[in-house]
């Protein structure tokens, strides 16, 4: 009974193609925006999380704050090594640290040149950040402390000064200070808060300070956990030793604030379901919109049909099969409109991925609700036109012209 329904449908609807396409459009859309916005929505969150991922979410970033709380006046205090020293010590959830200072300058080599961040840090930096050696070696705990001329390039800036060739042992100069190039870092990308992490030099901290800015203060100290249950104890632990070096009164306010990237990816994370969820949500009203459109279209057909029906009761043909067979048709209606659309969507989740250069891959997640939706938006709209045509009273049917 199901494939001779089916067939029925199909003819009936391809006797009318213009109407049938028409009907389907509102269908089409509905499934074009529900398939590629979870696509472009969930591949957007995996690909943010992925990203922090490689910096790292153990990692917690400390800076200086000037606090007024109304009642004490703490002066801004910078940090210091004294207080990356002070971590080592008094922090037992720390897994690495390094104290940072970072600024743009002109790195030139040659006749050419080009402008990056300079970072000062320490060797263990590296490893905090996921940063990947393409070639050469980093510096050692020696070179940091002797204050050595040398650097390691990123990727874009050894692109940029010396094209193809190895800049292994050139010298590049920096605020007029030769540096000599001891490493080059595998190509990284941006980071999830847009960060260009391949347009950088790495110089020892102590180079930095005695050759580059002239300063011992630092801009951020960036720790790690042991692991990411750590994170939570280690925030505790940091802001204790810094107190205790700062020699803060208890009724002083903390004069350091912590920024964790694992939070930030949860934050990100929530904000993008969030807002994949509600884009979804508004395309389902497409859907909706498709779907009365089918019922419009199914009740006229209805209506045409009547004499038809009519002759189909009197011979013996039974109210549900009558029924059965129009919310076939409205079934078949969706079908193909959510399979056409599941295409066109595909097709925009790949456009969208060549435009926005970020990876989008198509969800069976997404196909799987698009054609379930589609199933269900042509059952619930045709049911009641079917419902009709099977309650026709056929002396009524046939008589009607």
């Amino acid at each position: 009974m199901f494939i001779p329904c089916v067939l029925m449908a199909w003819r009936s609807l391809a006797s009318n193609k213009l109407r049938s396409s028409l009907t389907m459009l509102g269908n089409i859309i509905g499934v074009t925006c529900v398939v590629a916005l979870i696509n472009i929505g969930f591949s957007g969150r995996e690909h943010i999380q992925n990203t922090i991922s490689s910096v790292g979410q153990n990692l917690l970033f400390i800076q200086p704050h000037f606090n007024k709380d109304g009642k004490t006046h703490q002066r801004y205090r910078p940090l210091k090594v004294a207080d990356v020293e002070s971590l080592r010590t008094n922090c037992p959830a720390l897994g690495n640290v390094s104290p940072l200072v970072q600024f743009a300058e002109t790195v030139v080599a040659g006749d050419q040149n080009f402008s990056a961040q300079v970072l000062g840090v320490w060797p263990g930096y590296l490893a905090m950040r996921a940063l990947k050696l393409k070639s050469g070696g980093i510096f050692t705990s020696a070179d940091a402390n002797a204050a050595s001329k040398i650097c390691i390039l990123g990727y874009e800036t050894s692109k940029k000064l010396f094209g193809t060739l190895s800049p292994i042992g050139a010298t590049v100069r920096i605020n007029r200070q030769p540096l000599t190039v001891t490493g080059v870092l595998a190509e990284k990308g941006a980071s999830a808060m847009g960060e260009d992490q391949d347009s950088i030099v790495l110089v020892p901290l102590s180079t930095v300070q005695k050759y580059l800015i002239g300063t011992q203060d630092l801009y951020f100290i960036v720790a790690s956990a042991r692991t990411r249950d750590d994170v939570g104890a280690l925030k505790g632990q940091i802001l204790a030793s810094v107190r205790h070096s700062h020699n803060l009164a208890p009724d002083q306010t903390d004069d350091v604030e912590i920024q964790d990237l694992g939070e930030q990816a949860k934050m990100v994370d929530q904000v993008l379901l969030a807002a994949t969820g509600l884009l979804s949500s508004i395309a389902c009203i497409s859907l909706l919109v498709g779907g009365i459109g089918i019922m419009n279209i199914m009740l006229v057909t209805v209506t045409e049909r009547t004499r038809e029906i009519g002759l189909r009761l009197a011979i013996g043909a039974r109210q549900r099969l009558i029924l059965f067979q129009f919310v076939i048709e409205a079934i078949v209606l969706s079908i193909v409109g959510g399979i056409i659309g599941a295409g066109v969507g595909s097709g925009l989740s790949a456009l969208t991925s060549t435009l926005l250069k970020m990876p989008v891959v198509n969800s069976l997640t997404a196909l799987a609700l698009a054609f379930f939706s589609s199933l269900c938006v042509g059952a619930l709209f045709g049911l009641y036109p079917a419902w009709r045509a099977s309650r026709l009273d056929p002396i009524v049917a046939l008589r009607y012209e």
